[in-house]
């Protein structure tokens, strides 16, 4: 009797431990192809600069981030890549943004208006993506 109450308990154990989700280190592959995605899909140097410190090319809108100064977590870059910056010329890379199934700062696209961020100059993201570039920020660039 005595074992099979180990036995379940055991059983037990490893299932909720493997329900646990475990947050893993950003691989190099991952860095690489954020970096990839910033430099050359997305365009993000255009904008933001090479070294992320808000200079870009001269050519750009101006006034971009100094990604270097950036205070936001993941989860709230994610969010600024996907759906830009309403009333700025930060434009939203996740192609679905502010539609009715994809909302954006609790925004829809009636609510936003004609501050609504522009579509990117380049090419849209997918979410994959987005969190890749953010990840690469965040590795590279934040608080350096």
């Amino acid at each position: 009797m005595k074992s099979g109450r180990l036995s379940y308990a055991l059983l037990s154990a490893v299932f909720c431990l493997a329900s646990v989700s475990v947050s893993t280190p950003t691989s190099a592959q991952d860095v690489s192809f954020g970096q990839r995605l910033f430099q050359d899909k997305a365009d993000c140097k255009f904008c933001h600069g090479a070294e992320g410190d808000g200079r870009g090319d001269p050519r750009s809108p101006g006034a971009a981030a100094n990604l270097r100064q950036t205070m936001l977590n993941k989860l709230q870059l994610a969010e600024v890549i996907a759906c830009g910056r309403p009333g700025t010329e930060m434009p939203h890379f996740d192609k679905y943004a502010y539609d009715d199934d994809t909302p954006c700062y609790g925004m829809k696209s009636a609510d936003v208006g004609s501050d609504r961020p522009p579509d990117p100059h380049s090419t849209p993201l997918t979410r994959r993506e987005i969190e890749a570039v953010a990840d690469y920020i965040l590795g590279a660039f934040a608080g350096k």
